[in-house]
């Protein structure tokens, strides 16, 4: 599965639509901190399901590797190296999906903390062309 990373996100701290509060511009498969407008600096590059550092797509770089359901550290497919599990819109710390182990959970649009959707919970909200799977987005903003 190729992910489809040609189109603009945003995403903002909390529920605010305010360019002074985007935390993350995903770019054509680059992940900027901010604005790219206004700032150049590199956090990741997304390409092939695989999350890398900085702009880098070479192996050595390789933050996280995408297969299904699951998240895996670097370019390994080990169930020892099992980051994250996504499983109905919500991620997992390792190979669980018992509700003490969610840390995000994603809906409409929104990137809430743990197991829950209220407000107090949001971190992010999404705003332009979402073409990311849950998976890519966990990457970017979720704890590691």
């Amino acid at each position: 599965m190729t992910t489809l990373v040609q189109a603009q996100l945003k995403l903002y701290r909390g529920d605010s639509s305010f360019d002074s509060d985007i935390a993350y511009t995903i770019d054509n498969g680059t992940v900027y901190h901010g604005d790219n407008r206004f700032s150049s600096k590199i956090y990741y590059t997304i390409s092939d399901d695989k999350v890398y550092l900085g702009r880098s797509t070479t192996s050595f770089d390789c933050l996280y590797t995408i297969k299904g359901d699951k998240v895996y550290r670097g370019d390994s497919s080990f169930s020892s190296d099992i980051v994250y599990t996504i499983a109905n819109g919500k991620v997992y710390r390792g190979n669980s999906t018992f509700s003490n182990a969610c840390i995000l959970t994603f809906e409409n649009e929104r990137i809430y903390s743990g197991d829950s959707t209220f407000s107090n919970d949001l971190l992010f909200t999404l705003a332009g062309q979402n073409q990311l799977s849950v998976a890519l987005l966990a990457c970017i903003v979720g704890p590691y």
